[in-house]
């Protein structure tokens, strides 16, 4: 078995038995990721998007309710098929984002999000992407066993992506500190970091970025 052929497996299994965190989207830690990106898409116009790594769905659902016209592919067919259950509006399709082919429909705009991170040539996939395409994408602050790379500062991104990317904006999107717990839970939980001021402060929204980690969100048009 090839090693993509083990990741996709891996991605499917995750699809099929540990998609809870992206099942529920105003409780899932993505979501000030997702809404995000919505914000992003209505500020710079785009109307009709590619999704690359569409996952099962879930921004999908909020693109396609925000009236945008939606294409998106991933490389788990467990994922694409729940995407196509949750979606009635929008086009799916299994897809390799390194492979010309998967760009060959109509866009305007690309959404790329925890993706890059997760993809050794994430050049060769940004090269991909059509000259002129307005691109909304994230890459993380934290790391995580499927992750090949993450990102320290903005200016980081700009070097990794400078030469295929013109980036007009960035923006950091911290995690929910309350996503996935219960009103108890989350109370306890700032409970136990009175002690830890960092910690605290997070939890408070504060400084939760560096704390609890997120995003770099980016806007760009392809060179």
């Amino acid at each position: 078995m090839s090693d993509r052929q083990a990741e996709t497996r891996q991605y499917d299994q995750m699809y099929l038995t540990g998609d809870t965190t992206y099942e529920r989207p105003l409780t899932s830690p993505y979501y000030p990721l997702y809404r995000k990106v919505l914000e992003l898409c209505a500020r710079e116009g785009i109307r009709s998007v590619l999704e690359v790594g569409c996952g099962s769905g879930v921004l999908a659902e909020m693109l396609i309710a925000a009236g945008i016209t939606y294409a998106g592919f991933d490389f788990s067919a467990v994922a694409v098929e729940k995407a196509r259950q949750r979606n009635r509006g929008g086009r799916f399709s299994v897809a390799d984002a390194t492979d010309s082919g998967s760009y060959e429909v109509p866009y305007r705009g690309i959404i790329c999000c925890e993706v890059l991170e997760h993809i050794e040539p994430d050049l060769e996939t940004v090269r991909r992407w059509r000259p002129g395409a307005v691109c909304v994408c994230s890459v993380p602050n934290f790391d995580y066993p499927t992750h090949v790379r993450l990102f320290r500062s903005e200016s980081e991104v700009r070097r990794r992506y400078a030469a295929l990317l013109d980036i007009k904006r960035i923006d950091r999107v911290a995690k929910s500190a309350s996503a996935n717990l219960s009103w108890p839970n989350y109370f306890r939980r700032l409970r136990w970091a009175r002690n830890e001021p960092t910690r605290l402060l997070g939890m408070l929204g504060i400084n939760a970025f560096s704390w609890y980690g997120g995003w770099f969100v980016f806007v760009a048009q392809r060179r």
